[in-house]
């Protein structure tokens, strides 16, 4: 016959790699692919450059192209009224209606002739062809590129806010539609307070005047 301490020892013994056995089982369930809650949202910087690589170029618009490891085809341009830009070997290019990534691709097919697998990147340094307006009583009176969607309260609040002087239930949206100017009413008050039906979606052109 056993002594008693030596069966309650074993006993033991058998419990305890009972219990690490199940804890790594259970580890092992509650394993799995790792996840970066940071990582896996996309910064603001991403979504400016993806809204970029959309946007559709124009007159006056200002880029800079560049063909990797060939600093003389490589330069900023304006594009023409016509919406053309001459570049080295190429000629002249048709930019208006294209993105740039389509443009980069454009140049670099028309390089093939003279440059072996041309890598052309084109970058938006500056929109011009796309410009919004606000007149009147903001802090920030000027111009703004419409590069992204955006609604009337939104460009206010990017000109700064309404002065202390501003005529807040006298504001109106000037649309040019067919050769003349339509008037579109915007009471700030009413909008701040949830009417989101004069909060429009601004055009190309569109001039927000507040009075």
């Amino acid at each position: 016959m056993r002594p008693p301490g030596l069966i309650q020892l074993a006993f033991a013994v058998v419990l305890g790699l009972s219990a690490v056995s199940w804890g790594q089982n259970v580890a092992a369930v509650g394993q799995g692919p790792a996840i970066n809650p940071v990582s896996d949202i996309p910064t603001a910087s991403q979504s400016s450059a993806s809204n970029s690589s959309q946007l559709v170029l124009g007159p006056s618009d200002i880029i800079h192209i560049s063909v990797w490891k060939n600093s003389d085809l490589s330069q900023t341009v304006t594009v023409g009224p016509d919406g053309f830009v001459s570049l080295p070997l190429v000629g002249n290019v048709q930019v208006a209606g294209l993105t740039s990534d389509q443009l980069g691709k454009t140049i670099a097919s028309r390089l093939t002739t003279y440059v072996v697998s041309p890598q052309v990147t084109v970058s938006i340094v500056e929109i011009r062809s796309r410009q919004v307006y606000v007149l009147g009583q903001v802090a920030k009176p000027g111009s703004f590129p419409l590069i992204t969607p955006i609604h009337v309260l939104q460009l206010i609040a990017q000109a700064g806010g309404l002065t202390n002087y501003a005529n807040r239930k006298g504001i109106v949206v000037l649309r040019s539609e067919q050769g003349s100017t339509r008037k579109i009413p915007f009471n700030y008050n009413n909008v701040v307070r949830g009417d989101g039906k004069q909060n429009i979606v601004l055009q190309p052109g569109d001039t927000v005047f507040v009075p």
